[in-house]
């Protein structure tokens, strides 16, 4: 059965790593996050990896090794000694959120959080998240429990519902 399992690869080539593994058959994913670059003379859109370090197979187990045997992938990310399978749905939000375009970055856990909204509007609607406040600007931070990270998106103010309102004491 295929499942979708998450692994460590060198850092800054997990997109080599990604098409090494399709060469071999193998479907790889790599969330990719497109900023914008200014230098003295140019400004230019850059592609950087959305979780550094992790490229996403979907496979059986039994090519495992297969995996492992490419260039760049160090192991299998693992909970309790088991390879961790990813939820097709976590897969499904990192590629929504890829292509809505909005600004992303990684976040280590461990952040302040506040209010609990869903998305009303544009692509990542449904979506649920916590907001913080970073430099006057509001974020929608979305924790996929199966990769343990934290996904911060910047979405416009009027796109957020509260579900639960912060209580202040």
């Amino acid at each position: 059965m295929l499942n979708w399992y998450a692994v460590y690869v060198n850092v800054k080539h997990e997109k080599k790593v990604a098409i090494k593994l399709c060469q071999k058959a193998i479907e790889a994913y790599s969330p990719i996050s497109k900023k914008m670059q200014q230098w003295s003379d140019r400004k230019k859109l850059v592609e950087f990896p959305m979780l550094s370090g992790y490229v996403f197979v979907k496979i059986d187990l039994s090519k495992k090794e297969e995996v492992l045997n490419c260039a760049g992938v160090f192991a299998f990310i693992k909970f309790n000694g088991v390879e961790a399978k990813i939820k097709e749905s976590d897969i499904a939000i990192l590629k929504s959120v890829e292509s809505s375009g909005y600004d992303v970055s990684v976040e280590p856990t461990g952040l302040q959080v506040s209010d609990e909204v869903e998305v009303i509007q544009g692509p990542l609607k449904g979506l649920k998240g916590k907001v913080f406040r970073f430099q006057n600007n509001e974020f929608v931070q979305i924790e996929l429990e199966s990769l343990k990270q934290n996904i911060k998106v910047q979405l416009p103010k009027h796109s957020l519902k509260i579900i639960t309102p912060k209580i202040s004491i």
